[in-house]
């Protein structure tokens, strides 16, 4: 599919923009726990709803059920609600919040989950977009280049950063940051 022109310059720009509104530099980590707060977002994980339906949120917080469920923005009105699965590992978590966060960011329009025959509400421009800017937002681009130039460890990169291992190897790479810092110190 591809992003639209422009897109990951724009990504980056909100990256920097939310570590500003936060009184952050460029480089810093991000924690979406605040960027939700300071966004008005709710947030609530699933062992909030515990006590409404327990058999079901057991099962979404298993292993098999973490599959089924990593988090969505419900509105009502004017405000915004992340429900995340508290069940997936901390940074897991971050990633997903942050996904959401990036929906909301991007403007994307709220839906239903489901139309009416059941099936999934699926936009796959939007989703590509919060997938680009919601790791962006953990790892911004000034923030892969600072690792390099660190010579940081993935693994000290992600536990500095509060992102997986996963997160910290795509951005990363996405942002050329290696061969940026190389072409830097060769100059």
């Amino acid at each position: 599919m591809g992003l639209r022109r422009g897109f990951k310059k724009e990504a980056n720009w909100y990256a920097r923009e939310m570590r500003r509104e936060l009184s952050l530099t460029p480089q810093c980590p991000l924690c979406p726990w605040k960027l939700a707060e300071h966004l008005d977002f709710r947030l609530s994980s699933l062992r909030a709803f515990e006590a409404l339906v327990p058999e079901e949120i057991a099962y979404l917080r298993s292993a098999p059920g973490q599959t089924d469920f990593s988090a969505i923005t419900l509105f009502y009105g004017s405000v915004r609600w992340i429900i995340y699965n508290d069940g997936h590992a901390r940074k897991r978590q971050a990633a997903d919040i942050a996904h959401e966060l990036a929906h909301g960011l991007l403007m994307h329009p709220p839906k239903p989950p489901f139309d009416a025959q059941g099936s999934r509400h699926y936009d796959a421009v939007k989703e590509e977009e919060a997938n680009w800017l919601g790791p962006a937002l953990l790892i911004s681009d000034e923030a892969a280049v600072w690792i390099v130039e660190e010579g940081m460890s993935v693994l000290d990169a992600s536990n500095h950063y509060a992102a997986s291992t996963q997160v910290v190897r795509m951005r990363l790479n996405v942002s050329g940051a290696a061969v940026r810092v190389a072409r830097r110190r060769a100059a």
